[in-house]
């Protein structure tokens, strides 16, 4: 199944059920998060699991009733920690199990601090990566330019050790096509090919019709995508607040109650965010109204109670009354605080001319309307500098574009001077140089499939200007599905080129996707039931982000993007 939550949650579960008795799971920095994503809590503690420790966190108490089932990255630390663990064992036994393939001499090392004889069992689960849609994942590697070489070589482990175990838990042994005029890409199927040979008894899968396919390409070939405004609920919750490892940073926003300083977004624990995870602003203010109507019905009942039977009627209803009732303040609360913030920053407005930009070409009218845009006192700087880098991109090759002069306005603003060089500095990360294919085509052809009208009161009926953007990445997707993906810019890495059209597509984006690209990949999987891709990428990016890590482009060594 291409379903990476499920990938993920199918090894916790064989994991914990293969184990009887009274258990403490024993997690690394990373597995903590990962396993978060995909499992609440609660369900694990139904498991017979009586407490969650951090190996790399402080002493722990002597308990030598618990069995400890050990979730750890196959890392040198994690190693050193395990080693001086098991030469004074807190626990009566220890079940082992890896995120990724472990060396054998990891193994003889292990064995010999085991001098108590309390390891049990050593397994490699392969679940080294984060899963946060069915059919999204991501590594959590924040930056991937301008790494000193110390760094760079671990990060392209970590990248490589990521697409290596997402590929064994959804059991695929696919052939590579890479993005050819980006370093990293090339290095990147390298290593997995590499890899996919080294592990060959792994990678033995049963063969199937027509070979998977694993798709690398490099986020400086659509820098358009992570700079727009989004308006469906993940993508806009990301945008103007941000989503870490699902979860919601909340306390800066005015008046907060404490319980929702953090707020938690999962689809395995929020059937509503599951259902509305692509459902446009407006959509989504209707379904949050109904869900306070179901809400207010509920009510009624509990105000009604006049009898025993009603008691116990209350009683049946009152787990799932708490819960929606959570619920629905949870996603008042984001709606609230995305429509000041709309608000406050004029976003239709601006959203209206971005989305012009980045589909349409008419360079006298949007030189107009971006100069008017950069007087305006209601748009925010920052906001006007990302309209100046989408007119740079699309116009950098028009003889008499104005790029100098729209840099020159952005001076007279409150912007530091290193956040007006990103203008320069994006062309030569993802200006037409770099770019592979047409990313600027007219909106007629690619418009995309997903009518979205965003109908709220704030907006007093508007069609889907906000939406006319396709992410090039929809475009490269047909042309694989049509065998019209030129060999040239995409070559083969792994094996030769199958006649056969791919049925799964792991698609992964080094330096980062966004969940607009996430949103797309959704509706092309709908309209393709034939196809399943799945997306990936280092980081998932909203505009702040993709802001720092062009930041540290370094303009002098613009040929290689790491």
């Amino acid at each position: 199944v291409m379903n990476v939550i499920q990938a993920i949650q199918d090894y916790i579960n064989k994991m914990l059920s293969n184990i009887d008795g009274m258990k403490v799971i024993v997690l690394d920095k990373d597995t903590a998060g990962i396993i978060s994503m995909v499992y609440p809590k609660s369900e694990i503690l139904k498991k017979e699991v009586y407490l969650f420790e951090r190996i790399d966190l402080g002493s722990r108490e002597f308990m030598p009733h618990l069995k400890a089932v050990c979730l750890l990255r196959p890392t040198q630390d994690n190693f050193k920690f395990l080693e001086n663990e098991l030469r004074e064992p807190k626990y009566g036994e220890y079940y082992l199990f890896f995120t990724n393939v472990v060396k054998t001499s990891q193994l003889e090392e292990l064995a010999q601090a085991d001098e108590h004889e309390v390891v049990i069992q050593v397994q490699e689960y392969f679940v080294d990566y984060y899963a946060v849609n069915p059919d999204l994942f991501n590594i959590n590697i924040d930056s991937y330019i301008s790494l000193d070489p110390n760094e760079h070589q671990k990060t392209i482990e970590r990248t490589v050790d990521g697409i290596e175990a997402l590929l064994l838990s959804l059991k695929k042994r696919p052939y590579i096509r890479y993005q050819k005029n980006s370093y990293i890409c090339n290095l990147l199927a390298t290593e997995v090919e590499r890899r996919i040979h080294q592990e060959k008894d792994l990678f033995d899968f049963k063969k199937t019709d027509s070979l998977p396919l694993l798709f690398i390409i490099d986020r400086c070939n659509d820098p358009v995508t992570p700079l727009l405004m989004q308006w469906t609920y993940q993508a806009m919750v990301h945008e103007l607040i941000r989503i870490n490892n699902n979860r919601v940073d909340m306390k800066h926003v005015p008046n907060i109650k404490p319980e929702q300083e953090e707020i938690v977004l999962s689809t395995e624990q929020d059937t509503f965010y599951a259902s509305n995870l692509y459902s446009d602003f407006g959509k989504l203010a209707n379904n949050i109204k109904e869900l306070l109507e179901k809400l207010q019905e509920t009510d009624k009942v509990t105000k009604s109670i006049q009898s025993i039977v009603d008691m116990k009627k209350f009683l049946e209803i009152y787990p799932d009354y708490r819960k929606l009732s959570g619920n629905v303040a949870k996603h008042i609360t984001l709606l609230d605080e995305l429509s000041r913030l709309i608000d406050k920053r004029d976003l239709l407005t601006l959203s209206e001319l971005e989305q012009d930009l980045a589909c349409k070409s008419d360079h006298s009218r949007h030189a107009k309307l971006v100069g008017e845009m950069l007087q305006s006192p209601k748009i925010q700087d920052t906001d006007k500098l990302k309209l100046v880098m989408l007119y740079a991109l699309r116009y950098e090759k028009t003889a008499a574009n104005k790029i100098k002069e729209f840099t020159q306005q952005l001076r007279s603003l409150s912007l530091p001077s290193e956040k007006i060089q990103l203008v320069d500095t994006l062309l030569h990360y993802g200006g037409s140089a770099k770019r592979t294919g047409d990313l600027f085509k007219e909106s007629g052809s690619i418009l995309t499939s997903i009518p979205i009208t965003i109908s709220l009161s704030l907006t007093k009926g508007t069609s889907n200007v906000y939406t006319q953007h396709q992410p090039l990445l929809i475009d490269l997707l047909q042309q694989i599905v049509k065998s019209k993906l030129r060999e040239t810019d995409f070559p083969v890495r792994s094996g030769s080129l199958s006649k056969e059209r791919p049925s799964d597509i792991i698609v992964f984006v080094v330096g980062g996707t966004t969940y607009e690209e996430a949103l797309h990949v959704n509706v092309f999987n709908q309209n393709n039931p034939s196809i399943r891709v799945i997306l990936g990428g280092t980081t998932i990016h909203n505009s702040s982000t993709f802001l720092s890590e062009v930041a540290k482009f370094n303009v002098s060594h613009s040929d290689v993007h790491i």
